[in-house]
């Protein structure tokens, strides 16, 4: 049920987003995330839309596995039905799940929801945690690292 004075998401998926500028978007979403696009206003309302070519949702069954998914797989990453395992419970480990799309949209926001399990959990062992919005896909990179020429970092855990 839509909250009042907020369309239904298949209303806000179906209703494409008509701003199309901008550099190619190259998204790793650490666990579940989703964008949303640019916000119009009506009537004194911003409407938000969801852009599932950007999104992902449970169950994750064909992430980065078959050829018609919009996501890449890199590194430890592994995708279950109800989550997706950057890495394992050890140190020194990397995973990456990286967007194929290219998203053209001029605003745009990103929710991210993760959670930390294992045995790290009680001390923390973990490398750290990035989001990156980037030009060129699927690059490999260690946290910290210097930027690239254009590169903007999102946030750094």
């Amino acid at each position: 049920m839509a909250a009042a004075g907020r369309p239904s998401w298949w209303r806000r998926w179906r209703l494409r987003a008509w701003a199309r500028d901008g550099a190619r978007l190259l998204l790793l979403l650490l666990l579940l995330g989703s964008v949303q696009g640019p916000w119009h206003v009506r009537a004194g309302q911003a409407v938000e839309y969801l852009k599932r070519e950007h999104s992902l949702s449970k169950p994750y069954q064909g992430v980065g596995t078959s050829s018609s998914s919009l996501w890449n797989l890199m590194g430890n990453a592994m995708v279950m039905t109800q989550y997706i395992r950057l890495t394992p419970d050890m140190q020194s480990k990397q995973g990456a799940l990286w967007n194929r799309v290219p998203c053209f949209l001029k605003d745009w926001e990103l929710q991210v929801h993760f959670k930390i399990h294992g045995q790290g959990k009680k001390n923390l062992h973990g490398d750290g945690l990035a989001i990156w919005y980037t030009k060129d896909r699927m690059q490999p990179a260690r946290i910290p690292l210097h930027l690239s020429h254009g590169e903007q970092r999102l946030s750094q855990l």
